[in-house]
């Protein structure tokens, strides 16, 4: 069944899954070194942008990768007089995961496997084949552990995966290369570049800018 955020008017036979935002695992969890307030409404279990104006603050849109997961977490004020949105309210703070296995529920029937595409106008999410174009979505490196349907909840993971961004002024991307093995994706977005890696050995990033090089160094997990 659906998650239901409104007053209480039935009893299910079985427990939910989970709740969207929550931890789905024991297995490490990595959240932003930053903290964040929500700018506008963030839905808790959908993902968000950082603000391109302001430091500190995200959206649940915005272009390119999004900043990552929101997470549920107490510090969502609730209103005793309303029916709960699951949403951080604008101005409220908002504890951001990049890596972890995490509850959420897809926008659209979604299958165990497939890569998690985000909407870029309001953070929700659903399934869709890897390298595929989806109107108004941008295909991460999240995937489906389990299927759901639309409105229901399922599990999706990261765990093992690892964004590295890098200062990316006049980068010359046919300089990137990694010492273990190539990267699975990289892209350029407001003037970084993000690299995804796999696997737990370590990595070397080298890149070239404007004739210099610099290294980002990945510790073996």
């Amino acid at each position: 069944m659906a998650v239901d955020y409104t007053f209480q008017n039935h009893v299910n036979v079985y427990p939910e899954i989970g709740e969207p935002g929550g931890y789905a695992s024991v297995n490490p969890i990595i959240s932003t070194p930053l903290g964040y307030i929500a700018k506008a409404a963030c839905p808790v279990g959908g993902f968000v942008w950082e603000d391109t104006t302001y430091a500190g603050q995200v959206n649940p849109s915005g272009s390119g990768q999004p900043l990552g997961f929101v997470v549920r977490e107490q510090n969502v004020p609730l209103n005793a007089n309303a029916s709960y949105t699951n949403q951080v309210p604008a101005g409220g703070v908002v504890t951001v995961a990049v890596e972890g296995d995490f509850f959420g529920c897809p926008s659209a029937d979604s299958t165990k496997g497939q890569k998690v595409f985000v909407n870029t106008t309001n953070g929700t999410f659903k399934g869709g084949t890897a390298g595929a174009s989806v109107d108004s979505h941008v295909e991460t490196n999240w995937v489906f552990a389990t299927s759901a349907d639309a409105g229901e909840v399922a599990i999706i993971s990261n765990f093992g995966q690892r964004n590295v961004v890098v200062a990316a002024e006049a980068i010359d991307l046919s300089s990137y290369e990694t010492s273990a093995h190539a990267a699975e994706t990289y892209s350029t977005i407001a003037n970084t570049v993000t690299a995804v890696v796999a696997g737990t050995a370590a990595h070397t990033i080298k890149v070239t800018k404007n004739g210099e090089d610099s290294t980002v160094e990945i510790p073996q997990e």
